[in-house]
């Protein structure tokens, strides 16, 4: 699996956790979906809850002109920490678009300069695997 072409052509911003106030308008001015990951730890998850009221309040987001999605950082989805994020979504009426583990082929293919997708695909499989929905779902116009 490659990154879909679409997909790679289109802007990408990453910004600071935390984003507030002027920023955060200014920064949702130039997108049309945001991706909140959260890594499996209750202060993450609390930090995250702020975040995603604030962003649940945007003007943008209410009337569905911008879409969130959240990514389980370093865990399994069969696990105690992905109940725990599914339960507490649940609660803001949103979902999670995919779960990925923790796996040294992160850190190797880091290591030679390359992502994930650069790698052949019978080294990254599984990873790929959990990596398609989340791009299937940006690929989506909505």
């Amino acid at each position: 699996m490659r990154i879909p072409k679409a997909a790679a052509a289109k802007p990408l911003f990453d910004s600071p956790a935390g984003l507030h106030g002027k920023n955060l308008e200014h920064a949702l001015k130039l997108v049309h979906k945001v991706i909140v990951p959260i890594a499996p730890s209750i202060f993450d998850i609390q930090a995250s809850r702020d975040f995603l009221e604030v962003l649940h309040h945007e003007r943008v987001v209410r009337k569905s002109k911008i879409f969130v999605g959240v990514v389980g950082m370093r865990m399994d989805p069969r696990t105690r920490a992905a109940l725990t994020l599914e339960q507490f979504l649940q609660g803001l009426d949103l979902s999670v678009l995919a779960y990925l583990r923790e796996a040294q082929v992160y850190v190797n293919a880091a290591f030679e300069g390359k992502s994930l997708f650069d790698l052949p695909p019978f080294q990254a499989q599984r990873e790929l695997e959990q990596w398609a929905y989340l791009l299937n779902w940006l690929e989506r116009s909505d």
